[in-house]
This record gives structure tokens, C-alpha cells and sequence, in this order.
């Protein structure tokens, strides 16, 4: 018995058994290094990864910014649409970014990156919603084409109408034709003034109110017409109808101003543009910057 226990101590069979034993321990060893290895190859390009969606993105949002506020100051309608296509082409590159960073973290998550990309995925959806807005009511341009209709358009009219009307009040430097035609080119020059503050005005009510007074002197105008014409001989009367044809036009020009300026979409564009557009701006921007900051700080520790 003796023999056997010392036969077993000294064969080669411990001896196997503690090579087996070494190398199962040296593979184990080995496939931890280079997990390790691995990751700490890994780790420095993800973060880098990271880092440029990050600052792409933040590139784009200025550059869809910029490009929108230049649609909403543009002066014609090719310049709004330009701009506002940059702009939307800018947002769709902040977009990509967007899905590839949250791809990444998705993959390599860290609980404040995560918590962070929530959250400016809630703001970057708000900031997407107005820019929407903004751009479709910049590239109409309804307050625009309404200055440039009032200035250009019912200008001409109401030369044409006034032209016409000091012919008949030349002829009679006093008496009634001469009063009754300085009311009616009174009343249409007021009408003609009204516009603007009818196209600068982002108040409905206010509106309302313009529209009233241009109402009240279009009437004291075609009373003082129609007076005039009972006036008139009537080779004189011809004259008068050159005088109303130009105002009908000129009155015909000032519905299609109006319901230009109804719309507002310059002012509401703008209003949009510099209020909420510019705090969920900010607000994205500073959610962007604290998510750069933990990824920098997370690759920071990962090269330590």
C-alpha cells in the first residue's frame, strides 16, 4: 500500500496534471488581456466617434440657424426660399448626426449620456416643430408682397387719380367741385397712408380698426364723386371717369393689400424666428455642450 501511495507521488501523472492545470490558467489570463486590450482600443475610438457627431452637429444647427434667420430678412421670394432650403438642409445633417450619436450610445452607453440625449432629443423635436414654421411663413412673404403692391401698384392708381381730379378742380378754383374733389383726394390719400400700419401691424383687433377707417373714408370719397357728377356738363363728365376707373383700381389694389397684410407671415416668421425659435435654440445649445462635456469626460477616464 505504501508503495503505491509513493508510486502516485512520484509519477508523471501530478506532473500532467499541473501543466494542464498552468496552461488552462495562462489562457484564462490571456483572454482577459485582451478583453482588456480590446476595449482599450476600443473605448478611445468610440469617444472620438462621438466627439465629431457631437461637433457636427452643433456645426449644422448654426449653420440651419443662420440660413433661417436670412430666409426671414430676405427681400424676394427667391432669397426666402434659397435660404430656407440651406436651412432645412442644415437641419437634416444636424438630423444624421443625431441618429449616428445615438446609435453609439446606444452601443456604449453611460448613464449620463444617455440621460442627456433624452433630453435634447425632446428639445431638438420642439426646435425642429418651429423651424418648420418659421421657414413656411418666411417664404410667403404676405407682408413683403403687401408693401411692394401699396408702394408700386396703388401709388400709380392714386397719381392717376389724382391727375384726373385736379383737371375738373382746376377749372373751378372755388365753389363746390373744387371742395368736393380736395375731400375725396384727402380721403384717398388717407387710405393710400393706412396701408402701411395696416402691413406693420401683427394685432388683429388693430386691424379691424384700420380697415373701419379706410371703410369710413372710401365712403366720404365716392359721396364726393357722386356729388361732383351732378356737377358736371357732360363733357366734363368723361373726365370724372377717368377719375373713377383710377380709384376703383387704386380701391381694387387696397382689398389685395389688405388681405396680404391679414396674413402676416413676415411678422409671424419674425416674432417666431426671435422668441421661441431663439430660446429652444439656447436650450439646445446648452444640452449639446453638457453632452460634449460627458463624453470628453468619459474618454478622458477611459485613457487614463
Amino acid at each position: 500500500m505504501e508503495r503505491e501511495t509513493a508510486y502516485w507521488r512520484t509519477s508523471p501523472f501530478w506532473l500532467l496534471m499541473a501543466i494542464l492545470a498552468l496552461v488552462a490558467a495562462l489562457i484564462f489570463l490571456g483572454d482577459r488581456y485582451r478583453d482588456v486590450t480590446v476595449g482599450m482600443e476600443i473605448v478611445p475610438k468610440v469617444m472620438s466617434r462621438k466627439a465629431a457627431a457631437l461637433s457636427a452637429m452643433k456645426i449644422n444647427i448654426i449653420k440651419s440657424v443662420e440660413a433661417e434667420k436670412s430666409a426671414v430678412m430676405a427681400n424676394t421670394d427667391e432669397e426666402s426660399v434659397r435660404f430656407a432650403e440651406e436651412s432645412r438642409r442644415a437641419s437634416e445633417a444636424a438630423e444624421k448626426s443625431l441618429q449616428e450619436l445615438t446609435e453609439l450610445i446606444g452601443a456604449y452607453p453611460s448613464a449620463p449620456e444617455k440621460e442627456l440625449l433624452q433630453e435634447f432629443d425632446s428639445c431638438w423635436r420642439e426646435f425642429r416643430k418651429i423651424d418648420q414654421q418659421v421657414l413656411e411663413f418666411a417664404v410667403q412673404n404676405t407682408n413683403l408682397k403687401a408693401a411692394r403692391l401699396s408702394f408700386g401698384a396703388a401709388g400709380t392708381a392714386m397719381n392717376e387719380f389724382g391727375h384726373a381730379l385736379s383737371g375738373l378742380m382746376s377749372d373751378s378754383m372755388s365753389g363746390p367741385i373744387w371742395r368736393l374733389g380736395y375731400d375725396a383726394q384727402t380721403a384717398a390719400l388717407m387710405i393710400h397712408v393706412l396701408h402701411a400700419p395696416h402691413i406693420a401691424s401683427p394685432d388683429d383687433v388693430e386691424m379691424d380698426g384700420i380697415e373701419k377707417t379706410i371703410q369710413e373714408y372710401d365712403a366720404v370719397v365716392r359721396r364726393s364723386l357722386g356729388e361732383i357728377r351732378a356737377l358736371l356738363s357732360p363733357e366734363k363728365k368723361r373726365v370724372l371717369q377717368r377719375a373713377e376707373a383710377s380709384y376703383d383700381a387704386f380701391m381694387e389694389i387696397t382689398a389685395r393689400v389688405l388681405h396680404l397684410s391679414r396674413q402676416n407671415t413676415n411678422i409671424k416668421s419674425f416674432e417666431l424666428s426671435l422668441n421661441r425659435k431663439g430660446k429652444i435654440t439656447a436650450q439646445c445649445d446648452t444640452i449639446l455642450k453638457n453632452l460634449q462635456d460627458a463624453v470628453q469626460s468619459r474618454a478622458f477616464r477611459a485613457t487614463r
